[in-house]
């Protein structure tokens, strides 16, 4: 649980970390992504209380160390930490831009994430709430889990890809090629293994994106991400989505029918 506080005239954030839970949603996910060797998409451990407090705490040192604006921490408690601020929520930004608006906004993303790969950093997931804006630059925040613990450099930034490339999709349902040249350019100094893994993992969501063209919008985005960006890697651009983006957005498994 977050909420806004006030400390000496500034606003902060205050993090409470519950109890761990999910595990069972999360062997579930995990058996998935390593049968279908989706290693970018495995999950990491979802921990609760003073470990999850702990893991944002140094991750949050780690990104501020390799130059990323992510919330300073004012302060700790048993399960808690103060946040500094870094800017408005990134998606009500999107809602309320118009498509030229967007278009700024996404390129600013996705170049805050690729000069902060460059410096071998890493997020998680770089979906849209998970982003603020300031006007001037966009922050990062929520980091109570570690790709690093099942999976290696490349996969884990091949991940944030994914994940920031189906979380701003939604917004392109009427525009792919415009998302694709803002990749494109945001992407041009990619590692190859970030790149070749986005394409491999990409590469067999195939038979996901076919069937998720005959669902709902969010499947529609789902299925337009992996087709658009599965050619797209080939020229070196990424963008897609992540395999369980129901569950990442609602905690729901409802897309794990299309593998049975």
């Amino acid at each position: 649980m977050v909420e806004p506080i006030v400390i000496e005239g500034q606003r902060a954030w205050l993090k409470q970390y519950g109890e761990g839970s999910r595990v069972v949603a999360l062997g579930l996910l995990n058996f998935i992504a390593r049968r279908f060797q989706l290693d970018a998409l495995r999950p990491p451990p979802h921990r609760g209380g003073d470990a999850a407090r702990e893991t944002e705490a140094r991750r949050l040192s780690e990104l501020q160390a390799q130059g990323v604006n992510v919330p300073s921490v004012i302060g700790s408690g048993h399960a808690a930490l103060v946040l500094g601020d870094n800017g408005s929520s990134f998606n009500t930004c999107l809602r309320q831009a118009d498509d030229a608006g967007r278009d700024r906004l996404v390129s600013a993303a996705m170049n805050a994430i690729a000069q902060a790969h460059q410096k071998g950093a890493y997020f998680g997931q770089p979906l849209p709430r998970n982003l603020t804006w300031d006007g001037n630059a966009i922050g990062f925040i929520d980091f109570e889990e570690d790709p690093l613990e099942v999976m290696d450099l490349a996969q884990a930034q091949a991940r944030d890809w994914l994940m920031f490339g189906y979380g701003v999709a939604k917004y392109y349902e009427d525009r792919p090629q415009q998302l694709q040249a803002l990749m494109a350019e945001a992407m041009d100094g990619a590692e190859a293994p970030v790149i070749a893994h986005a394409h491999d993992v990409t590469g067999r969501l195939q038979g996901l994106a076919r069937a998720s063209l005959k669902m709902g919008r969010s499947a529609r985005a789902l299925a337009h991400s992996i087709l658009i960006v599965h050619g797209a890697t080939t020229l070196g651009v990424l963008m897609v989505v992540a395999l369980c983006f129901d569950f990442f957005t609602d905690g729901d498994l409802d897309i794990l029918q299309l593998f049975t």
